[in-house]
């Protein structure tokens, strides 16, 4: 299970609250690998996981070029890869069986990085504010 912890705030509630979005998908991914859901459930799943990030992300990197976030290059690179990752994914999920042992790794992987991601690089949001169009640190 992905907990949200206050070690998660960047500063800016909205895109907390997307990110508070982003566990509880993740963890109805997780009850609906650990239940026995169907393969066509879990890529549904995953596809609205995609299409959340992509939004997300979208937000998020326009949020950091606003409040000048020295993060933002490494931000979009992040994304890029982690969209790529959930790409090759549900490729894979197409073509195979969707052994609980795959849909458990992708899981895994994907708690894993949103935990990481925030923490390294969206947690630099908590020093960025605007005032207009001025930079306050």
């Amino acid at each position: 299970m992905t907990i949200w912890s206050p070690r998660f705030e960047t500063g800016h509630a909205h895109l907390d609250a997307e990110h508070r979005a982003f566990f509880d998908q993740l963890n109805r991914l997780q009850d609906a690998i650990e239940s026995g859901a169907g393969r066509e459930k879990i890529v549904e799943m995953i596809t609205i996981l995609q299409q959340y990030s992509l939004g997300h992300f979208a937000r998020e990197e326009d949020h950091m070029r606003k409040v000048h976030c020295p993060a933002i290059d490494a931000n979009c690179s992040a994304h890029r890869s982690f969209s790529a990752k959930l790409d090759g994914w549900l490729e894979l999920l197409s073509t195979s069986g969707s052994p609980v042992t795959l849909l458990r790794d992708i899981h895994r992987e994907s708690s894993a990085w949103i935990e990481s991601h925030i923490l390294k690089i969206d947690c630099q949001l908590r020093g960025c504010r605007t005032i207009g169009h001025a930079h306050q640190p």
